[in-house]
Order: C-alpha cells, then structure tokens, then sequence
C-alpha cells in the first residue's frame, strides 16, 4: 500500500472511524459485550486492514455528533447517509448500502390514495 495514501487516510498511524450507533441497522452494540457491532464497524475493520493500520473506534449515539467528529478530524472517516448539507463539508464516496423506505398505512386509510399516487409518480 502507497504510504501517502495510508497517511492520507490514517493522519495520526490509525484509522479512527465515527460509528453513529443512531442508525442500529448500520451499526449497534452487542448485547452481551456491548461493544459496537454491524455493518459500518465491518466495512472500516477492512479499510483499517488493507491501510495496513490499527482501527480505533470513535462512537457516538447521532449522525450529527458522528458527522462533527469527522468534519473537526476526531475521526478520520464515517458512516452516513448522503445529505447535501453534510457534503458542504465532507466528501461522500458512492454509497456503500441501500436502504429501502416505505410508508405505512391501514389499506382504507386516506394514505392508501397516496400510495397509489406515489406508486404511479414512482412507475
């Protein structure tokens, strides 16, 4: 691995990753251990590993504190979603997940007017 690249990544000889455990289906802490588990805390073991580099996990229970850390370099890289608000002061990669949202409603809800104007919007 390309040492500037490493150092690029890892200015202080460690990746330290923001972990926003608001989002439990990217990343949670285990019930038994409580440590951080889940998707994002995978992804940046594997960064950390092909940087050649030991992980340091910097967690916190919002985006917003999660963003802040990497925006004020407590954190070297993060998890997030793509906000264009965000992106005035971090850079985003392509996404890595995506995630599926739907509304819900009882079938003779007014809403199920708006499901079918949506899925017509959406077709």
């Amino acid at each position: 691995m390309n040492s500037s690249l490493v150092r690029s990544f890892a200015p202080t000889g460690r990746l330290r990753a923001s972990i926003n455990l608001g989002n439990p289906i990217l990343a949670n802490k285990d019930p038994a251990t409580g440590q951080p588990v889940g998707v994002s805390i995978d992804l940046a073991r594997a960064f950390a590993e092909r940087l050649g580099v030991a992980l340091e996990l910097v967690v916190f229970d919002t985006a917003a504190k999660s963003v802040e850390a990497v925006k004020t370099e407590r954190a070297d890289i993060g998890f997030f979603a793509v906000d264009p608000l965000r992106g005035q002061e971090i850079s985003f990669t392509s996404p890595y997940v995506l995630i599926e949202a739907a509304i819900w409603c009882a079938r003779l809800h007014p809403c199920s007017a708006m499901r079918r104007w949506i899925d017509k919007a959406c077709a």
